[in-house]
Formats: C-alpha cells, structure tokens, sequence
C-alpha cells in the first residue's frame, strides 16, 4: 500500500529535478550566446617604461581549427607584419611590427565554438585597434557576427 505514494513522489522529484536541471542548462545557453561575437579588450601601461600592455578575448561561433586558419591568413598577409613563430598544432601565432609584438591563440570550447585570445605589448599607440579590425573582418569571413563590446 505504502509503495504506490512512494513511487509517485519519487518520480515527481525526479522530475521536479530533471525541468530544474533543464531550465539551468537554458540560462547557461542564453548567457553564452550573449556573448559570443563580442569583443572585450584590455588595455594597461607601465608606469615606468610607458610600454602598453593589451588583450583581446572573443567567443566566436565556428570551428577552432577554421577560426584560426582564417586569423593566420590574415596576419600573414597583413603589411608591416612578420609572423615570429607558429605552433599550428596548439593554434598560436606571434607577429610583430617592429615596435610591437603579439600573439593568437585559438582554443577549442565545443564543435562549433572557439575562443579567440590576443595579447599585445609594445610602445605607443597601442595595435590592437588594427588588430581588432582584423578580428571582424575575419568573423566577417566566417560568416559568424562580431561586434567591439560597448565600455
């Protein structure tokens, strides 16, 4: 007699936790997709030397390996730009302008979404509003939306 009562509210908790679960996964993806495509950046100067240090983070849904492939193509063929060093199978690149330097890296966060993280230091003026500029024509490319993150 006791088992029926006892069966029916197990399966309502469990249901009760699997809708909670559901709904959490739903805030989670709402939030993502919020910031896929937006550009944060970084930017601090040394006190001492002047130097600027920058950083530039976006979430960019397309495939790490073609996001990377797209942004290398770029910075290789960029003016005034000398790649420094690649390591293709970890996705990082570093170039420079001969005043600067910076480095890409790409990592992977799922199929079909990757991160993509730039840093800068060098003297004045800073490069990663160029830098940035190759960011969106690159989403552009891909066929994805970015957009520099409003302050």
């Amino acid at each position: 007699m006791t088992r029926l009562p006892l069966r029916r509210s197990t399966l309502v908790v469990g249901l009760v936790c699997t809708l909670a679960s559901g709904f959490a996964d739903a805030q989670w993806v709402l939030l993502a997709r919020r910031a896929i495509g937006r550009i944060e950046q970084m930017q601090q100067a040394t006190p001492q030397t002047g130097e600027v240090l920058d950083t530039a983070t976006v979430i960019i849904d397309a495939p790490a390996e073609r996001v990377y492939a797209v942004i290398a193509q770029r910075i290789r063929g960029a003016q005034n730009v000398t790649v420094t060093r690649t390591e293709d199978a970890n996705r990082t690149l570093e170039f420079s302008n001969g005043k600067q330097i910076a480095s890409i890296h790409v990592s992977v966060l799922g199929d079909t979404l990757a991160q993509l993280l730039v840093s800068a230091a060098g003297a004045q003026p800073s490069p990663m509003p160029a830098i940035v500029d190759h960011i969106l024509a690159a989403c552009k490319e891909l066929n994805v939306e970015c957009e520099r993150a409003q302050k």
